[in-house]
């Protein structure tokens, strides 16, 4: 399985250091919070190392375990244990519904 950012997702590297998640606040209610209680119209979250480097993979239309090696070979014994490590990241962005999932059997 290949996991991609849904559309209203985007990432956004301010520096160096920082790298964030944008992500658009689409539905009803988020829409009527906007407008009434003057929220902000997107939601940022800012990304650790593994986290944006995670991301940039996903870009590249790779798999959970080409994106795991990818980790493993770019940050080392840092990234140990990668695997976990990014199958509880995707846990997390799946729950919130920032990323779907593409069957790379259907290309």
């Amino acid at each position: 399985m290949v996991p991609l950012l849904e559309r209203r997702v985007t990432m956004v590297q301010e520096s160096s250091e920082a790298t964030f998640l944008v992500i658009q606040r689409t539905n009803f209610v988020e829409r009527m919070t906007i407008r009434f209680l003057k929220q902000p119209s997107v939601r940022k979250i800012k990304l650790d190392k593994f986290g944006a480097y995670a991301i940039k993979q996903m870009e590249f239309q790779r798999n959970v375990n080409q994106i795991s090696e990818a980790m493993s070979e770019h940050f080392g014994e840092e990234a140990e244990p990668a695997l976990p490590r990014l199958v509880k990241f995707l846990e997390i962005l799946e729950v919130h519904d920032w990323i779907i999932w593409d069957d790379e059997e259907e290309k």
